[in-house]
Parts: structure tokens; C-alpha cells; sequence
């Protein structure tokens, strides 16, 4: 009878699953629901994804070839605290390090960016002068120590906004967007000007990628033993630690971000996420003679109440975006939230 008993509610079980759908499957959640209804570039999104991931549909994508990939400064992550939050990191540790003596050089670059109010005032030499002074600030650190650098740096205050730190400061709705790509089976990169171990310390617990899928500006790195031998002559040994260099490899902007998603996945993405005109390349590399369909969007930082944007600066993308046929996502029209509804700019 026990039996009897199992094997009809086996039955059941299957008949189910079959006929009613009931293996666990239930109707598809929200996705994007801090985005305004019915916006065209998250409408636009989710209609590529929902042709490219039909096994039916001719511009259907296999899974290992669905790769994304972001910036992270004014795309998923604010750059107006009022500058890049590793310009800001590389002061505050500078001038304000008990521990640490700055050299003159380096103090009159930590002194220059601290005085810099807003983002459309940067000098044009400052982005080559920051990354050599940055390089030379944190020589000769552990990499685990300067991870830790940037974790106290993620504690502290965003400057100008009211309830938020700075390792809080991502764009909700951006990060919306990376879930969705990562429950539809696309492989997420970020591609960043940023230093690669700031990105990965700073996305830790927040964006659900390994390490490995991080790229960004490099600089040397040397074992502790090393002195100043050469890497190709040096062999390194278990007592040795690993130590960030001073010299720069690379600063991941314009040609070298294709250069680097050239040398590190070996193929090219087909769905680019970029803000500036640093971004630009990355994007006309990634549609370029590519096999499968591919979009490009850029976020437009138009909004001057909960964000400090740059109207200028968003019209000028907006104007590229239309000559190429990209989309735009409008920080002001396309957004419920971009922070959250406890912040607020001061």
C-alpha cells in the first residue's frame, strides 16, 4: 500500500510540472523598477536582450558570447564628489595620512585637485599628473594594505550629498541593469580609467562579478625581495610579498580601453554601457565588424537635483550618440531614483 501511495504521488508530481508548471517556475519577477515606465533605453534593453537570448531568433547570442561591458565613472558609479572618487582618495591619504610624509611634488598634486570645485573646472593636464603622483604615492604598499586604503576611503562621507558614504555612491538603477545581465547569462566586465584594484575593492559586495572580470589603469607591481632587479631576471620566492610599483602601465582611457578588451577577452563584447567621450572608442570598437547584433548605451548626466550633473557635458554626448545611433539614458527623465531616496545633494 506504501507503495502504491509514492508512486501515485509521484505521478502527481510529474503530471504537475508537465501540465501546470508548478516545478518551481513562477511568472518573471520586475526587472528595472527604478526606472520610469515605458523608458525608451530600458524598453530598448530589454527587448535586445529578450531577441538575443531566444534560441529561435536569427541575432540569437550563445551564452559564452554575451558579454557586457561598463565604465564605472559616471556610468555605474558617481564621478562628481566633486571629481573622481580615486582623485579625491589620493588626496585625502596625502594631506591627511599621519603616517605618511608626502613629498613637496606630491602634495602640491593633492593640494591642487582638494581645491578643485566642481567637475568642469579639472585643468586638462590633471588626469597624466594624478596618475604618476598616484603611482609614486602608494609605491612600495601591499596591495592588501592599499585595498585597505580604499575600504576606509569607501567609509567616509560623499562630499556634497547628505546620507551617503562613498562606497555607496552607485547609480540604483545601473545596478538594476548589471543583475538583469547577469540573470539573463551575460558574462559582466567593467573597464574603468580607474586604478583596477580601486574598482575591485570599491565593487566588492555590491556587484556580484569576480575580480578577474575587473579592468582598468595598471601600474607596476613588484615582489618585496626584488630590489632592482629586472621581472624577467627576478625569481620570485614564497616569502616574497607583493608590492604596488611606481610606474604606470597603463591609463585604461580611449584607445586603451579597446586595447585592453582587445588583449583580455579576446573578443568583442556586444553590449557596451559608457558615459563620456573616453568612452567613445570602446563602443565603435565593439560594433565593429562584429558577428553578432550588438548596443551601445550612454548615460547622459542631465540631472541637477539629485545628481550634480553637467548639462553641457550631457548634451554634447547626446549630440555623438545621435550622429551614431546609440541610445541614451537620461539620469533626469529615465530614472525613479539614483541613489536612493535617503540622499540628497547639498
Amino acid at each position: 500500500m506504501k507503495k502504491i501511495i509514492v508512486f501515485f504521488l509521484t505521478i502527481c508530481m510529474i503530471s504537475c510540472f508537465i501540465f501546470t508548471g508548478c516545478a518551481g517556475k513562477t511568472e518573471s519577477a520586475p526587472v528595472l523598477t527604478n526606472w520610469v515606465e515605458g523608458s525608451a533605453p530600458a524598453e530598448a534593453l530589454k527587448e535586445y536582450v529578450k531577441v538575443v537570448t531566444d534560441s529561435k531568433s536569427e541575432d540569437f547570442i550563445p551564452v559564452e558570447d554575451r558579454i557586457a561591458v561598463f565604465d564605472l565613472d559616471g556610468t555605474l558609479y558617481c564621478e562628481t564628489f566633486p571629481i573622481y572618487g580615486e582623485w579625491i582618495l589620493f588626496s585625502d591619504y596625502v594631506l591627511n595620512t599621519p603616517s605618511y610624509e608626502a613629498s613637496a611634488e606630491l602634495k602640491a598634486v593633492a593640494e591642487e585637485l582638494a581645491a578643485i570645485e566642481k567637475a568642469s573646472d579639472i585643468p586638462g593636464h590633471m588626469e597624466q599628473t594624478h596618475i604618476n603622483a598616484h603611482a609614486k604615492a602608494f609605491a612600495g604598499m601591499t596591495i592588501e594594505d592599499y585595498m585597505d586604503v580604499v575600504e576606509a576611503f569607501k567609509a567616509t562621507e560623499a562630499e556634497g550629498f547628505e546620507g551617503m558614504t562613498r562606497g555607496e555612491a552607485f547609480y540604483i538603477p545601473m545596478l538594476e541593469v548589471v543583475d538583469y545581465l547577469l540573470d539573463n547569462d551575460f558574462t559582466v566586465y567593467i573597464c574603468s580609467g580607474t586604478n583596477r584594484f580601486t574598482v575591485r575593492s570599491l565593487i566588492d559586495g555590491v556587484i556580484d562579478i569576480p575580480a578577474r572580470q575587473v579592468i582598468g589603469t595598471d601600474f607596476t607591481i613588484v615582489a618585496s625581495g626584488q630590489g632592482e632587479e629586472m621581472d624577467m631576471h627576478y625569481n620570485y620566492v614564497a616569502d616574497d610579498e607583493l608590492l604596488m610599483g611606481d610606474t604606470v602601465i597603463t591609463k585604461n582611457v580611449k584607445m586603451s580601453k579597446v586595447a585592453q578588451l582587445e588583449q583580455e577577452l579576446g573578443q568583442k563584447p556586444v553590449l557596451v554601457f559608457g558615459n563620456s567621450t573616453g568612452d567613445v572608442p570602446m563602443a565603435v570598437y565593439s560594433e565593429e565588424e562584429n558577428p553578432y547584433l550588438t548596443k551601445v548605451f550612454f548615460l547622459l548626466c542631465d540631472d541637477l537635483q539629485r545628481e550634480r550633473g553637467n548639462e553641457s557635458k550631457a548634451q554634447k554626448m547626446a549630440d555623438i550618440c545621435a550622429e551614431k545611433g546609440w541610445e541614451t539614458i537620461s539620469m533626469a527623465n529615465d530614472w525613479v531614483t539614483i541613489y536612493g531616496d535617503g540622499v540628497s545633494v547639498k
